[in-house]
């Protein structure tokens, strides 16, 4: 597609990744998408694109964050507008973002928010500590959002990019729908992880120095972790294995996303130059092996109300057995009487 316009190819994506991922989320699972490749090769611009002014007037190179939560509130609002007899639905939308930059967790919407640290517990699974969330309620937000954290996002020049970005940048979504049906409230909550990742190239080819070459060690450092762990899932099935999730703030955050909770997709982003055939080798070997891990992604999903339900329709089959059994016993003495 690589003469193809930007339109068409982005409407491409939406209908391909972005539509199903965001019916996934609707549907209580976990989801996430990664953009992975080297600098310049358009994975920034494949995840964000032109960033709209307003949400009604979609530019033709916004990119598949934009598109995703356009059709987003677009499906809720069809969603909360079907009526039911005895039937409601509601959805709940919240937003973050953040950013990993040398291993050290920034809040982009509260920047003074930064060396934020990761927890675990049963009931959240993975989170990030004291991570501001805004509830979004429409496209208006998101845009709002969108521009705010990327504003604060760590860039530099390099060789091969101007306007690289220096980390990895994970924006967040969590949806929350609550449908009330016959007294029994079902809630289901789904993550969903949208993440442009920092360049994957090799030092010498980057041509970074001094703190960029610092940068450049610390995201090599992330991203080769990893690799590792998509080289330990995709061998899982032959030879299980310990998969090093915690060595990198990258990897155990999106543990659930790597062959856990989770539908994911990797966008593999290469480069038509020749001069980049190595790196564009390298992605998509990471991409082959990607596509080697199996998930387990279940439906997130709490009833409420459900004890009251049984316990209704066991007094409910108790009548019926009654019933049954007192008309045994009047058939019975009839044919005895007989």
């Amino acid at each position: 597609m690589r003469d193809t316009p930007a339109p068409i190819v982005f409407e491409y994506t939406l209908n391909v990744v972005g539509r199903p991922i965001v019916e996934n989320c609707l549907n209580g699972y976990n989801s996430s998408v990664l953009a992975y490749g080297q600098t310049g090769s358009g994975k920034t611009f494949t995840m964000l694109g032109q960033i709209p002014t307003r949400a009604e007037e979609m530019p033709e190179q916004a990119g598949l964050i934009p598109r995703m939560f356009q059709y987003l509130f677009d499906r809720i609002k069809q969603l909360e507008s079907i009526k039911r007899e005895g039937r409601e639905v509601c959805f709940l939308c919240k937003v973050s973002c953040l950013e990993i930059y040398q291993e050290v967790i920034t809040d982009l919407l509260c920047p003074e928010r930064t060396r934020l640290q990761l927890r675990e517990d049963l009931r959240q699974g993975i989170y990030v500590d004291d991570l501001s969330e805004e509830v979004v309620n429409d496209g208006e937000d998101v845009v709002r959002l969108l521009r705010q954290g990327t504003a604060n996002r760590h860039t530099g020049g390099t060789r091969t990019n101007a306007l690289s970005s220096r980390s990895h940048c994970v924006f967040t979504c969590v949806v929350e729908s609550q449908t009330v049906e016959d007294g029994v409230t079902s809630i289901r909550t789904s993550r969903l992880h949208l993440v442009d990742l920092a360049g994957s190239e090799r030092q010498k080819v980057a041509e970074s120095e001094g703190e960029r070459l610092k940068e450049a060690s610390s995201i090599n450092r992330s991203l080769s972790t990893l690799g590792l762990v998509i080289n330990k899932l995709a061998g899982a099935h032959r030879q299980p294995a310990h998969v090093p999730y915690r060595d990198s703030r990258l990897t155990f955050l999106l543990q659930d996303s790597l062959g856990g909770n989770a539908k994911t997709v990797i966008i593999a982003n290469v480069s038509p130059g020749a001069g980049c055939a190595r790196e564009t080798q390298s992605t998509l070997g990471f991409a082959q092996r990607a596509k080697q891990i199996v998930n387990k992604a279940r439906v997130n999903e709490d009833t409420r109300g459900e004890a009251a339900l049984l316990t209704r329709e066991n007094e409910r089959l108790r009548r019926e057995l009654q019933l049954l059994s007192d008309t045994y016993q009047a058939l019975r003495q009839v044919r005895l009487l007989d």
